[in-house]
């Protein structure tokens, strides 16, 4: 066998689930190079070791010793390739080996190489926000001679004549955690703990272990500890302190950030003051102190950090850092999804401290493809502020973001979720509380909802721009008939088309009884829009088309559910239950046949459209003078839709022919309580007198608004 170029490292016990993956992955590269396959079994039961010895060149026995180095630096005495690289079993290669390829093959004076590692979090690989990524050495020239050290997070050490370098287009996968379950993990951080423990006591001034103690304790009481004896070897300048220094300190301002704890400002200027230059200040350190600040309402302060992270994400992705930093511990917060994060929301900043053009600047520089639905509202709304504010051009980039997050990466669904994000924060700047409180600010210049003028011809949002700034009712309904989905028109855009006169629904587009339910609920999200249609309905002529008809309905059934009863005034709740008994009165004979529409036919209705045949019933009897027929009926319709009792309370208690009953009516009440008190609830008596016509005319004065209930059932 030729002496292969790559030695390939794996320690494995218990990992059927992912080993084969694993495995399979490393073909490309040992096709394309001269390659072993060198496996360290430490004690399978699961059928692995079978798995192993399919794939690899050497397979053999190493008995577990709670000692990681010592594992993997049997492996690495086995190998005998020019260049060890190590993989974990719950990890495998991309598909695209042409970094690893053009790295192995070119004869470069370095001594370590790191890959990037991708992390999933979730079982679904592709899922947005499930993953990220981080850098790890993971390759080692073999002449060296160096070797592994630590019984867990084990690590080759760094020398300082040692070079190292980032293998670009090199990708490693990793979805161990996405399987974890927390059980397990407890089990794994004890377990680490106690050796770790261990290893202290032997050597407690180690920054290394130190190092290590704080990663695996993490949400552990002694953590803080740790953190504090480790920052205080880096003052007093233990061995290897520059390198592990910036480590300690990125996870010390985190702490302090979570903790709230008083030192953050003075950790955060120290670690600036000391490793300047690291990346993981200018990266980790400056994403959070970045939050930090944010959350803080600092602009200021937020926005200094939230620049120093985006250039040292710039940097590390052009290699313009130290290599060796990474030799310390993992770097995270590199990825496009940290990034995005932090631009989106600093753009947001620069508008707090009155700087448009650097807020447009950098959203011009991202990408709406790689943007998460979050990410695609705040952009939305730095547009909207933006073009509200100041005499800026938005339209270019509006329409590119429109453009770039309907794009299917990577999936089909995150670009769905991105353009529904981009319509539901547009439709906030068209409601007219919002469009109200615009016009009450002096540094408004234009509404906000003129942002989406450019998308006129594109989609429902442009449609609706246009819309409110037309008066014309022939203009707004043509404008109504270029929109695909009505339902994606705001509410207020829609109530302003009606106010100018649009017949609605549209001749050429019927609306089934769904889609008129939701258009009116979005209008009824501003009560005033709502009563002035329902008002402006109830004063014209019931409809002949059944289509209109419809739509009336819908707005007086929204009027109903929304209405404030007990707040609203005695007009309009006056108004909005007549137009209701009027709608109805016409809607019911359209939907049901005659022989349902009376007493005992009423339960094959929906409850609310029972209440309506009562409702009708109830103000033909108040408009003959038959109050008392107004009140039974109401009381019945009560009876048969529990939903209607706020409505039915406030009619008893305004409507103006109930305020002063008669003396007649008075004394007839008086009469009938009197003779009820002579007898005991359950008798006969009782129930056959409140079943009288007399009792029926007062049974309001005597029995309040609540359905009498005769025999266990409201009556």
């Amino acid at each position: 066998m030729k002496k292969p170029l790559l030695s390939i490292g794996i320690i494995f016990k218990n990992e059927i689930r992912c080993l084969e993956r694993c495995l399979k992955s490393l073909q490309p590269l040992r096709d394309a190079l001269p390659c072993e396959v060198v496996m360290a079994d430490t004690g399978a039961t699961d059928g692995s070791r079978d798995v192993a010895e399919r794939y690899a060149d050497i397979v053999f026995d190493f008995p577990w010793i709670n000692d990681f180095a010592a594992a993997r630096n049997a492996v690495m005495e086995r190998c005998s390739g020019e260049w060890y690289m190590t993989i974990d079993c719950d990890e495998w290669v991309d598909p695209n080996i042409e970094g690893f390829v053009a790295f192995l093959t070119t004869d470069k004076q370095f001594d370590f190489a790191s890959v990037i590692i991708r992390n999933y979090s979730t079982p679904q690989l592709d899922e947005e926000g499930g993953y990220s990524d981080f850098l790890a050495v993971r390759l080692l020239r073999m002449s060296t001679g160096v070797r592994y050290e630590g019984t867990i997070h084990e690590h080759w050490p760094y020398a300082g004549d040692l070079r190292t370098m980032m293998i670009r287009n090199a990708l490693f996968h990793h979805d161990g955690y996405a399987y974890q379950d927390p059980a397990k993990q407890k089990e794994k951080q004890e377990r680490n703990m106690k050796l770790l423990r261990e290893q202290l006591k032997q050597d407690p001034d180690n920054l290394i272990i130190l190092t290590q103690c704080i990663e695996s304790g993490d949400g552990l009481p002694e953590q803080e500890d740790y953190l504090r004896r480790a920052m205080a070897g880096v003052d007093e300048k233990w061995s290897q302190w520059e390198l592990f220094g910036p480590v300690i300190y990125r996870y010390a301002v985190r702490y302090a950030i979570v903790k709230n704890l008083p030192e953050l400002e003075e950790w955060l200027q120290a670690a600036e003051d000391k490793f300047s230059k690291s990346i993981f200040v200018r990266v980790e350190i400056a994403y959070y102190a970045f939050g930090a600040y944010w959350n803080k309402d600092d602009y200021a302060k937020s926005i200094y950090w939230g620049e120093k992270y985006l250039q040292g994400v710039e940097d590390y992705h052009a290699g313009n850092f130290d290599r060796a930093d990474l030799l310390a511990s993992t770097l995270y917060k590199t990825n496009a999804h940290s990034k995005l994060s932090v631009a989106t929301v600093l753009a947001s900043g620069y508008l707090h401290e009155k700087q448009p053009e650097k807020c447009l600047r950098l959203m011009e520089t991202l990408s709406g493809h790689q943007m998460n639905a979050k990410q695609v509202g705040d952009c939305v709304r730095n547009l909207c502020n933006i073009h509200s504010h100041y005499s800026l051009d938005t339209a270019p980039l509006l329409l590119r973001l429109r453009e770039e997050i309907g794009q299917p990466s990577p999936t089909q669904e995150q670009a769905d979720a991105r353009r529904a994000k981009f319509i539901q924060v547009g439709a906030e700047m068209f409601e007219g509380e919002f469009i109200r409180s615009e016009e009450t600010e002096t540094d408004v210049v234009r509404h906000a909802y003129a942002t989406f003028r450019p998308l006129a011809d594109k989609c429902e949002l442009g449609i609706a721009a246009e819309m409110l700034e037309t008066e014309e009712a022939p203009t707004l309904e043509a404008l109504l008939g270029k929109a695909e989905k009505l339902e994606r028109l705001p509410g207020h855009v829609l109530a302003h088309a009606l106010r100018r006169g649009v017949r609605f629904p549209l001749q050429n587009r019927p609306l089934t009884i769904e889609q008129m339910d939701i258009l009116s609920a979005d209008i009824a999200r501003e009560k005033d829009e709502l009563y002035h249609l329902v008002r402006q309905a109830d004063e014209a002529e019931i409809p002949d088309s059944i289509q209109e008809l419809g739509w009336i309905r819908g707005l007086c059934l929204s009027a109903l559910k929304l209405c404030p009863w007990k707040e609203i005034d005695e007009e309009t709740g006056l108004l909005l239950s007549r137009a209701f008994a009027r709608v109805e009165k016409a809607y019911l004979p359209v939907c049901y046949a005659k022989e349902v529409l009376n007493r005992e036919n009423l339960f094959l209705l929906p409850p609310l459209h029972r209440f309506g045949w009562y409702c009708t019933q109830a103000f033909e009897a108040l408009d003959t003078g038959d109050t008392a027929g107004y009140v039974r009926l109401l009381r019945e319709g009560l009876a048969v839709c529990e939903s209607a009792k706020s409505m039915v309370e406030f009619l008893l208690e305004h409507t103006s022919e109930l305020k002063n009953p008669s003396d007649e009516l008075r004394t007839m009440a008086e009469q009938i309580r009197a003779i009820l008190s002579r007898f005991m609830p359950d008798d006969p008596a009782v129930t056959a007198l409140k079943q009288s016509e007399a009792y029926q005319k007062v049974a309001y004065l005597i029995e309040g608004f609540e359905p009498p209930v005769v025999g266990g059932l409201p009556q």
